[in-house]
C-alpha cells in the first residue's frame, strides 16, 4: 500500500451524523495499516470550526445528514481549504448524484456497505494532493526560474543594445518562438484535460453498465413472474364458484382488503415505469461513453448527428435554463473523424453560445451537406460579437469574457481540430443579433 506522503498521522475529519458508522470506517482504515487521528462533527458550525482548529488531511463526508449535506461541504472545503481533498461516504448515492459530487471537487466516493474500499479511495486522495503539491512547488520553481531568466536576459540585452542590433533580432525571433512554444504548451494542457474528462466519463459508464445489466435483467424476469402470478390468480378466481360459500365470504374480505382489481393495474404501471427508468439510465450512459471515446482516437466513420446529441446530453445541465434548444437535422451522411475531438468542438461552441445569452434565449443547431463536405451550425440568440473582435475570435488567450471566466483557448482550440480534419470554421454576427457559427468538414478525412 502507498505511503502516506505527510510523515505523520494523518488527521481525518469526519463529517457523519452517525457514530457507528463512524467507527466502521475508522475500523476499516486501522485494518488497512492506515495511521490516522480522527475528528466526528455533525453540523455546519462544526464543520466549519473543525476545518480551521483541527486542520485536517483529508475529510470524510455522509452525503445526508439532517441540517447539512455532503455537496454543500465539498463547497465550504473547495472554497476555504481546496487542498484538502474529500472522499464521500454514504449509504446510498444515485449515479447522477455521484457524477455531480465529481464535478463539484469530491475525490472519490465509497457506500457504506462497501467500506473495503474506503481504505484505497483514502490513498488514492491523498496520492492526487501529493502529486497538485508536488505540481504547484514545480510550477513555482519554473515561474521563479524563468522571472530570474527574464532579469538576466535584460540586463545583458540593455548592456548590449548600442553594439549589437543582431542579438536585437535574435531576441525577436525567440519571443516570438517562446510565444508559439506557450500556444501549444497551452493547447496540449486543453486537450489532455478533455482527455481526462473523457477518461472519467467512461469510467462512471463502466461502473453504471455492470449494476443496470443485472437490474434490467432481474427486472424482466420479474415482469414475466407477474404475469404468471396473476394469471394464476385468475385461475383461481375462476375456481371460486366451486368453493364452500363460507370460504368463497372469507376470500371475498381478504380481496377487498388488499384491493385486489388496484393492485393487478398497479403492479404492470410500476413494473413499465421502472423499464423505463432503467432504459433512460442505458441511455444516459451511452451518451458519456459516445462523448468520451476515450479508446477510439483514431480516425473513423462517425455520426456528426449522434456526437451532438451525446454532447447536448453533457451540457444539458448548463443549457437548459438559459436557453431553448433547437434541432434542425438533415439526416447527414457519416464522416470519417475522430468522434472524440469534434465533440469537444461542438461542445466548445454550445458553452459559448450559452455563455452569450444574457437572460433566455434560443440555440439552434443545423446540419446540412454541400457537395462533397458536411456542415454543423450554432446560432445562438446571444449578444452578438463586436465587428472589430470576429478577426481575433480564434487566436489563443483572446477572450472577450470578465477576467476568470475562461482562457481563451475554447475556440483557438476547436479551430486547430478542425483545422486537422480538413475543414474550416465560419462565422456570422452583429452586436444584438447574436451570432452563427458553421463547422465545414469533409466527407472523407484528408491524406497524413
Amino acid at each position: 500500500m502507498e505511503q502516506n506522503f505527510l510523515n505523520r498521522e494523518l488527521r481525518i475529519l469526519m463529517l457523519e451524523d452517525t457514530p457507528s458508522d463512524a467507527e466502521l470506517a475508522e475500523h476499516e482504515l486501522r485494518k488497512d495499516g492506515i495511521a490516522f487521528t480522527s475528528m466526528r462533527v455533525e453540523t455546519r458550525a462544526a464543520f466549519i470550526d473543525a476545518l480551521e482548529q483541527f486542520q485536517p488531511d483529508i475529510v470524510l463526508s455522509d452525503y445526508n445528514l439532517p441540517d447539512f449535506n455532503g455537496m454543500a461541504a465539498i463547497q465550504i472545503v473547495q472554497r476555504e481549504h481546496p487542498e484538502v481533498p474529500v472522499v464521500m461516504v454514504t449509504g446510498a448515492l444515485s449515479d447522477v448524484e455521484a457524477v455531480e459530487l465529481i464535478h463539484a471537487g469530491a475525490r472519490d466516493y465509497v457506500l457504506k456497505d462497501r467500506l473495503a474500499r474506503l481504505a484505497p479511495a483514502v490513498q488514492r486522495a491523498l496520492a492526487m494532493e501529493r502529486d497538485l503539491r508536488a505540481r504547484k512547488a514545480a510550477e513555482q520553481a519554473l515561474r521563479k526560474s524563468h522571472d530570474e531568466l527574464e532579469e538576466r536576459v535584460r540586463q545583458r540585452t540593455a548592456e548590449l543594445t548600442n553594439a549589437n542590433t543582431q542579438l536585437q533580432a535574435e531576441k525577436a525571433a525567440q519571443e516570438e518562438l517562446i510565444g508559439k512554444l506557450a500556444e501549444a504548451h497551452s493547447q496540449l494542457l486543453q486537450s489532455e484535460k478533455m482527455a481526462s474528462i473523457g477518461q472519467l466519463a467512461s469510467g462512471v459508464a463502466h461502473e453504471i453498465n455492470n449494476p443496470i445489466g443485472f437490474v434490467n435483467s432481474n427486472m424482466g424476469s420479474l415482469q414475466r413472474y407477474m404475469q404468471d402470478l396473476l394469471k394464476l390468480l385468475s385461475e383461481y378466481e375462476n375456481a371460486e364458484q366451486q368453493l364452500p360459500e363460507e370460504t368463497r365470504a372469507a376470500l371475498a374480505g381478504i380481496k377487498q382488503q388488499v384491493d385486489v382489481a388496484y393492485l393487478r393495474n398497479d403492479v404492470a404501471n410500476l413494473l413499465s415505469e421502472s423499464m423505463e427508468g432503467l432504459q433512460r439510465v442505458k441511455h444516459i450512459v451511452q451518451d458519456l461513453k459516445d462523448f468520451s471515446h476515450v479508446d477510439k482516437q483514431e480516425k473513423q466513420w462517425a455520426s456528426l448527428e449522434q456526437g451532438l446529441d451525446s454532447t447536448l446530453n453533457i451540457v444539458w445541465n448548463e443549457l437548459k435554463y438559459k436557453a431553448d434548444v433547437v434541432k434542425e437535422y438533415a439526416g447527414i451522411p457519416q464522416i470519417e473523424c475522430i468522434p472524440a475531438q469534434l465533440n469537444q468542438v461542438f461542445m466548445n461552441l454550445l458553452m459559448n453560445a450559452v455563455q452569450a445569452i444574457d437572460e433566455h434565449g434560443r440555440i439552434t443547431i443545423r446540419t446540412g451537406t454541400d457537395g462533397d463536405d458536411v456542415w454543423v451550425e450554432v446560432e445562438d440568440s446571444g449578444r452578438g460579437i463586436e465587428p472589430e473582435h470576429l478577426s481575433r475570435i480564434f487566436d489563443p488567450f483572446f477572450t472577450t469574457k470578465p477576467v476568470g471566466s475562461g482562457t481563451g483557448l475554447g475556440l483557438s482550440l476547436s479551430y486547430s481540430i478542425v483545422q486537422d480534419h480538413g475543414g474550416r470554421i465560419e462565422v456570422k454576427s452583429a452586436p444584438g443579433q447574436g451570432s452563427v457559427f458553421r463547422v465545414v468538414l469533409p466527407l472523407h478525412a484528408a491524406a497524413a
